[in-house]
């Protein structure tokens, strides 16, 4: 993927996305969601505050067809770019532009912090650059609804947000005014859960519109693979950081070696804890059986589910409330017919029903994992009934198709309802180094 400078930006799109980083390879669900809404006729403008960092990505970023636009992560690095767009906003919005610069000043100076200021920054380019884009649509409900909030005081334009784990369970995040205020202003809040909505309805002490709309799955590019695997393959995978349990996983395969049970595991991913789960790995002895292979784009990803004997994610509740819901991982399991064996955290059961299309095993229980491992690695008639089970879940509540669509009307009515912003005419299509027309 780069950056393509010198071309005349695209025709004014509807709905404006705003992602802290796009593409990112542990985020599919924003790529499937932004690929089925292009498919359901919605035309998209991907604002992205940070520029790509993997140094992989996923094939099907080639498929987005949306301008994508890089907001400056600094007010040095596109100055000229940047003073375009204060001009623009102060002779259009002149008094909620003073407004909202006094107030990052003075947040940026009682906190030390230019993370106000930035986002005021960053939100300016957006106002200039957005064409006839009247809604915006933040995906976290932490910077990139910062963004958007900004956007709506100073331009008027309506936004909505999605959520997901981290921006609302980590650091007991209903504490802070300032997300609550980003949530009650916006159009509509999405969950990606029923258990979040519940978490959301009660932080917002029951205000706000919220919507409930799963992550879900391009069903298309996971079939269901038609004959199960011979080798005795144990797969885990997501970033490798405290939320996933990778730690536990480990552990869990220590008690398999030593209760003499044949296997081997893949660890996919990249993260924090790559070090210490090295040196886990390395402390058990179990440098022949468990493998960190690194992170993977997705269609090198899906031949390890398809020789996947069984598929374990054994997700816990971070020291800081940083936690899973419904992690896509699993899904992508599921949907292949590898059987899973993941933790009973709350909300799971939207997703895995323990003995049905799963196991379901305690948090940090990791005799309870390897017993739970052992049962499936040994047992054909179990995996084949889990994994026939699970499948059809993810048909019934987990196709992309019907999840985009229901946020496919969310987002069209509130646009319909958003005021036009007004915008400076051929200023706006300026092309900036900054641009992507396409992810080809």
């Amino acid at each position: 993927m780069s950056n393509v400078a010198g071309q005349t930006a695209q025709a004014s799109a509807p709905v404006g996305y705003v992602a802290k980083m796009f593409p990112r390879l542990s985020e599919t669900f924003i790529l499937n969601e932004v690929l089925e809404l292009e498919l359901q006729g919605v035309p998209l403008h991907v604002f992205s505050l940070k520029e790509p960092a993997d140094t992989v990505s996923h094939a099907q970023t080639a498929q987005v067809r949306a301008r994508v636009t890089y907001v400056p992560e600094r007010p040095g690095l596109a100055p000229l770019r940047l003073a375009r767009a204060h001009w623009h906003v102060w002779r259009r919005h002149g008094r909620q532009w003073r407004r909202s610069l006094r107030n990052a000043l003075r947040r940026s100076r009682s906190h030390g912090d230019p993370g106000d200021l930035l986002a005021f920054y960053q939100a300016c380019c957006i106002i200039r650059e957005m064409g006839g884009i009247r809604h915006l649509h933040a995906h976290y409900a932490n910077v990139p609804a910062k963004v958007a909030l900004l956007v709506h005081r100073i331009s008027g334009a309506s936004y909505s947000i999605t959520t997901h784990a981290k921006d609302i369970f980590q650091n007991d995040p209903f504490a802070s005014p300032k997300l609550r205020e980003r949530m009650l202003r916006a159009s509509f809040v999405v969950a990606n859960s029923r258990f979040s909505a519940e978490h959301i309805r009660r932080g917002l002490n029951g205000a706000g519109e919220i919507h409930v709309v799963y992550n879900g799955l391009d069903l298309g590019a996971f079939p269901l693979r038609q004959d199960e695997p011979k080798e005795p393959v144990i797969l885990g995978v997501g970033r490798l950081v405290e939320k996933k349990g990778f730690q536990v996983l480990v552990a869990a395969c220590e008690l398999l070696r030593k209760r003499g049970v044949k296997f081997v595991c893949e660890i996919v991913g990249t993260g924090v804890l790559s070090t210490q789960l090295k040196e886990q790995i390395r402390a058990a002895g179990l440098g022949d059986r468990v493998k960190l292979v690194g992170p993977l784009p997705q269609h090198v990803l899906k031949e390890h589910y398809t020789r996947a004997l069984v598929f374990a994610l054994p997700c816990v509740a971070a020291a800081n409330g940083d936690r899973d819901i419904l992690p896509n991982a699993v899904k992508e399991a599921m949907a292949t017919g590898v059987p899973v064996i993941t933790t009973a955290l709350d909300g799971i059961e939207e997703l895995v029903e323990d003995g049905s299309s799963g196991l379901l095993v305690q948090p940090v229980d990791a005799s309870a994992l390897a017993s739970g491992l052992e049962l499936l690695l040994a047992n054909a008639e179990l995996r084949r009934r889990l994994a026939g089970r699970a499948r059809h879940i993810v048909e019934q509540r987990f196709d992309r198709r019907l999840t985009v669509s229901g946020l496919k009307t969310l987002l069209e009515k509130a646009a319909a309802r958003s005021p036009a912003v007004q915008m400076a005419g051929t200023e706006a299509k300026l092309s900036t180094a900054y641009d992507a027309s396409c992810l080809r």
